[in-house]
């Protein structure tokens, strides 16, 4: 991208940080009203086409919504479990740029990705949100996006052990003694059951996670170096307990409701602490623990420098911490239709009455 492209996307001169944390940055359109590009989107991978195949006209319709790169790497998959997770998380990026500039389909801008592998949108750019970008996860039976307006956003979502086809025992804690602080072990170690065990070392692993995914080291980043700190009021409470505050709002509204009690945690880097650095943390249906890690755009390692060139404020971070912490976003759970655009779907919807 050109230097006078990026010029002509800066949001306007007289357009304040408050301004553009406060009012409504995403245009509406036909993906929903205007919003302020906070998002939480999971979306139930098992659930979707679950005795299917890769054959099936659904997926290769939802396929073909997709540039020849994207449909190649879907392809090269082996497991019909991970070509749905591959397809469908490239839709959900397509989906959140189109929402962010306020197209109505999946034409008109461009997916590029850091050397690290993260997703961003490279062009056009969207006038009123100058740092947007976005992360996404999947493990289990839920795939995650978490976006942001200003700040540099991870997310990293880790499944109970029975949904990654594992034994519920602690035998993870020796697997990766290398990977964990003293502390962390001892927060696992106090929880009540191997259960609540586990669910902690979810907490703490994907906090871990989402901290280098919002970075952009991806595997590159030894996760040895982060020290993460739970509340401890949640990391002892029972899994179940905590399940009992979630639930689904139906029908007008596919929230995932998080625990009113929101789940905090804070994080230590290279034994430096780093209050500068937001952990949101919730608990989905099924035992699974997402975590969105918030900070400063002057983080991001970008080796190519494209990314970098789409992070078009500095120090916003920074002109948000004086702030009243907010009430993360609740996780919306969207359909494999809600991520179509809305032509896509209107048509899909006549093929079907007709048929």
């Amino acid at each position: 991208m050109g230097s006078s492209q990026a010029a002509q996307a800066l949001p306007p001169a007289d357009v304040t940080y408050s301004e553009l944390w406060e009012s409504p940055v995403a245009p509406a359109s036909g993906w929903g009203e205007a919003s302020d590009g906070r998002w939480r989107w999971a979306v139930d991978v098992h659930s979707w086409l679950r005795f299917g195949s890769e054959d099936c006209e659904e997926f290769q319709n939802t396929l073909r919504l997709l540039p020849e790169a994207d449909r190649d790497a879907v392809l090269r998959q082996q497991r019909w479990l991970d070509m749905k997770r591959t397809l469908l998380s490239r839709i959900l990026a397509r989906r959140a740029c189109a929402k962010a500039l306020g197209i109505d389909s999946f034409a008109g801008f461009e997916i590029s990705r850091t050397y690290g592998g993260k997703p961003f949108l490279s062009r056009p750019l969207p006038d009123r949100m100058p740092n947007f970008n976005f992360n996404i996860s999947h493990d289990g039976r839920w795939l995650i996006l978490a976006s942001d307006p200003l700040k540099l956003i991870g997310v990293d979502v880790a499944a109970p052990q029975l949904e990654r086809g594992e034994g519920e025992d602690l035998s993870f804690i020796s697997d990766l003694e290398s990977m964990l602080f003293e502390s962390e072990k001892a927060a696992i170690r106090a929880s009540s059951s191997e259960i609540d065990q586990y669910a902690t070392f979810q907490r703490l692993w994907s906090a871990k996670e989402a901290i280098t995914k919002a970075l952009g080291w991806g595997i590159d980043f030894d996760v040895s170096r982060i020290e993460v700190h739970l509340d401890p009021h949640i990391q002892t409470a029972s899994l179940s307990g905590v399940l009992e505050l979630l639930g689904l709002k139906q029908p007008s509204c596919d929230k995932l409701e998080a625990n009113r009690n929101i789940p905090k945690a804070e994080a230590s880097i290279d034994w430096w602490p780093r209050p500068d650095w937001e952990l949101q943390q919730a608990c989905l249906p099924g035992g699974h623990w997402v975590t969105v890690a918030l900070g400063s755009v002057e983080e991001a390692v970008d080796r190519n420098g494209d990314f970098s060139k789409t992070l078009r404020l500095r120090g916003a971070a920074n002109a948000c911490l004086p702030r009243e912490p907010e009430v993360p976003p609740a996780f919306e759970q969207l359909t494999v239709e809600a991520l179509l655009p809305m032509g896509i779907r209107q048509h899909q919807r006549e093929a079907v009455a007709t048929s």
